[in-house]
This record gives structure tokens, C-alpha cells and sequence, in this order.
């Protein structure tokens, strides 16, 4: 198939003055050649509900929810995701949430997430540690201090991985969604499970 993949952005302040910016990091047009070389890639402003129409013009068929700042911070940033979730969701087309992005597809589904204790920040804030998926244990970057509270998980969602040491949620899957909390595009060395893991969930919802 061939693919054209929406990337939503955060949103920065240029410095000095007042001017909000979408931007994103640079490490992910190097992950995209990457994990699809042949794809299209689009960076999606943060429009709010125009989003959709975006996307339709794009003809947009795969999303990634992009990390970065907690749900809550940016209103904008918050509309245009939950505007593009509903829209990917409405046409039955895949949606991949990257850290943040896990978390937003949680929040969409009526999930609560809650700010992780000293404990949790220390296993999860900037470190890598490992993970269980689907009976192999494989070392993960972690860069959040935000926990998916598993007894408010919707039935729409499955765990896909935990942490090792405290048995959080790590990824999820669903209905055409798959949910990462590590950032895939950060590594150094790019992960071949993880692009694997990624690939496959594609495979399986062509």
C-alpha cells in the first residue's frame, strides 16, 4: 500500500516574542525514511476541527499522534488531535500514538491518566528499561512522567506491553490503533523490533 502518513505537531513559542508555532523534531522526517521510505509524509498544523478536511485532502491513510507536552497543555493541539483521531476512527483507517499520543488515544476513550509518584518518575522520566510484549522482553527510551490508569482501560483497547519493574502500560493495541509509550524515533540506533512491530500492525489492518 501505499501510504500517506499525517504527523500531528506540537506547539512552541518563538523566542522573544510573541508568535505560537507548530514544529516538530527533526528526528522524525530521518525516522519516517526509515520505518517507510516510500510513503508521503505531511506535517499537520493545528487547525482544530479543520484538521479533517486536511486530511481528506491529503487523502491521508495512516496518522501518527506525535509525543511531547501532556494533554492539557496546548488546547489547540488538543482539539486537533481528538478532531483527527475521530476522523481516522470514522473512517476505519490506521492511527499510531506515540507516548502522548498513546495517552490521547486512552483519553478519547474515556480513560483517566494520572502524574506518575517519585517512584514512577524515576523509572520512566529519560531513562530506557525494559519491557514485556508478547513474551519477549526488549529494552525501550521512556521520556514521560504520565501513567495510563489501567482500571479505567477501554474494552476498545487490549495491552500490548508492560514494564518490567512496575507492570505499567507500555503499549496498547485496538481497532486499527497501536499504541507505543517509548519514542522510536529518538534511538540512536533505530530498533528493527520496533519497526517490525510497527510494519506488522500495518500488514494486519491493509
Amino acid at each position: 500500500m501505499q501510504y500517506n502518513i499525517g504527523l500531528t505537531m506540537r506547539i512552541t513559542n518563538a523566542q522573544g516574542y510573541n508568535e505560537p508555532r507548530d514544529t516538530i523534531a527533526q528526528h522524525w522526517p530521518r525516522y519516517m525514511e526509515y520505518l517507510l521510505p516510500e510513503a508521503n509524509y505531511f506535517f499537520i498544523p493545528n487547525i482544530e476541527d479543520k484538521a479533517a478536511s486536511f486530511c481528506e485532502k491529503k487523502n491521508i491513510n495512516l496518522l501518527i499522534i506525535t509525543g511531547g507536552d501532556n494533554i492539557g497543555l496546548f488546547e489547540k493541539r488538543d482539539k486537533t488531535e481528538l478532531a483527527l483521531l475521530e476522523f481516522m476512527v470514522s473512517k476505519k483507517l490506521p492511527v499510531i500514538g506515540i507516548c502522548r499520543g498513546m495517552q490521547l488515544i486512552h483519553h478519547y476513550y474515556g480513560g483517566n491518566i494520572i502524574n506518575g509518584n517519585n517512584s514512577f518518575l524515576k523509572e520512566h522520566r529519560a531513562t530506557d528499561h525494559k519491557v514485556v510484549i508478547k513474551g519477549e522482553t526488549v529494552k525501550v527510551n521512556s521520556y514521560h512522567n504520565c501513567k495510563i490508569e489501567e482500571t479505567t482501560l477501554s474494552s476498545n483497547l487490549s495491552i500490548l506491553a508492560t514494564n518490567v519493574n512496575d507492570s505499567s502500560i507500555e503499549a496498547f493495541v485496538g481497532e486499527k490503533l497501536l499504541g507505543l509509550m517509548w519514542h522510536p524515533e529518538r534511538d540512536i540506533q533505530y530498533s528493527k523490533f520496533t519497526k517490525q512491530l510497527i510494519i506488522k500492525f500495518l500488514l494486519d489492518n491493509e
